[in-house]
């Protein structure tokens, strides 16, 4: 007499251990960890690229900027003098230990900061580099790098300014209105619209 038990278990083992089921299972480990890290890059990039983040962002820079006014106000004084003794300027950039000034279709020129630019500069929290641009017509905007990207910018513009249209203009993803003449630009996910933003 024929044990179909047995004969039923032996086929189940055979089953379990034949090459399909071991490629089966091993798909499925390879399907299953394939999504968690899909899971894992895109939680990454929304926390370092997403809405949310800047919204974040934002809340850290407006409260150093609302502790800091009087050193963004004196170093936008600072900027605007540096622009008009530099009138034929298309770029200016300073930071802590240079101020470099480019003309039109030359390299740019630095020069070691005065103690008293570098005392201006120190004050400022979180700022990394100012730049005043030609083309942004009397926008000074002061760059603030964090530990990691995405940048974020602090700018000082002329009265009036719309800065939601501004910012969608230029490509920067997100923005937010401070005081009068101050606003937050979010980074600038192209990467060619940053380079053509700031060089």
């Amino acid at each position: 007499m024929i044990n179909n038990s047995s004969t039923f278990g032996s086929q189940r083992r055979r089953w379990w251990h034949s090459p399909g089921r071991v490629l089966l299972v091993t798909l499925i480990v390879v399907a299953t960890l394939f999504l968690a890290g899909r899971v894992a890059v895109v939680g990454s990039l929304e926390y370092h690229f997403g809405a949310g983040f800047d919204d974040r962002r934002f809340d850290e820079l407006e409260t150093e900027f609302d502790r800091g006014q009087a050193a963004f106000v004196k170093a936008e004084a600072r900027m605007r003098e540096l622009a008009a003794a530099h009138s034929q300027a298309e770029r200016i950039g300073w930071s802590l230990m240079l101020i470099c000034v480019r003309d039109a279709g030359r390299a740019d020129a630095c020069e070691p900061t005065t103690p008293d630019d570098q005392a201006t500069f120190a004050a400022l929290p979180g700022a990394d580099v100012i730049v005043h641009q030609a083309k942004d017509d009397g926008r000074t905007f002061f760059r603030c790098y964090g530990d990691e990207p995405p940048r974020y910018t602090i700018m000082h513009a002329p009265d009036g300014t719309d800065v939601e249209a501004f910012a969608e203009d230029h490509g920067f993803r997100s923005s937010r209105a401070l005081k009068p003449g101050w606003a937050l630009l979010g980074p600038i996910p192209d990467v060619d619209r940053e380079d053509e933003q700031w060089q």
